[in-house]
């Protein structure tokens, strides 16, 4: 039996670097962000509780992701509002995939840091607008006088450039 402070030590060293991962499994079985970030919460609280039964040696992100798919098609039982989309061997699927995905997602993350930080300041506020505050591509064009099909070119092109500054950045990361 380890005392606490090693197994918080120990804890946080194997969940950290899966938590943007659990969260990201999570947002594909609810669908929304604040039901994933709900499930999250519930997730990481049984992991917590149960970290004696992890067995050393295996994959904590397969264990922590099979404890995820628990507590997601829990909540979904549970919350009317959120109903499943496909049926439960759908989700087996992607929590499968989640186990074997790429587990580069800090090195994207920093990317697209990156990348985002080299937008003018009309290209981070369309990209604000749009996806951090959920605004429609209607909305925006009343908003900013623009039309609606030159949004949709300006969007292209901005999301066109951080995929390419991304692919340059990562490629530069790994060699």
């Amino acid at each position: 039996m380890m005392d606490e402070d090693s197994r918080s030590s120990r804890f946080f060293k194997l969940y950290n670097p899966v938590q943007l991962r659990l969260y990201s499994y999570l947002l594909t079985i609810v669908h929304h962000p604040y039901d994933a970030e709900e499930v999250l919460q519930e997730t990481s609280a049984i992991l917590w509780e149960k970290f004696d039964q992890f067995e050393e040696g295996t994959s904590f992100k397969a264990w922590a992701i099979s404890i995820a798919r628990n507590c997601a098609l829990a909540f979904m039982r549970k919350n009317k509002k959120t109903r499943m989309v496909f049926d439960e061997s759908y989700y087996e699927k992607i929590a499968q995939f989640s186990e074997h995905a790429s587990d580069d997602i800090s090195d994207r993350v920093q990317a697209l840091e990156h990348c985002l930080s080299k937008l003018s300041g009309r290209q981070k506020k369309l990209l604000v607008l749009r996806y951090n505050k959920d605004i429609s591509i209607k909305r925006i064009s009343q908003m900013t006088g623009r039309s609606i099909n030159g949004l949709y070119q300006s969007f292209s092109y901005i999301i066109k450039g951080l995929r390419n500054c991304m692919t340059k950045y990562m490629t530069r990361m790994n060699s």
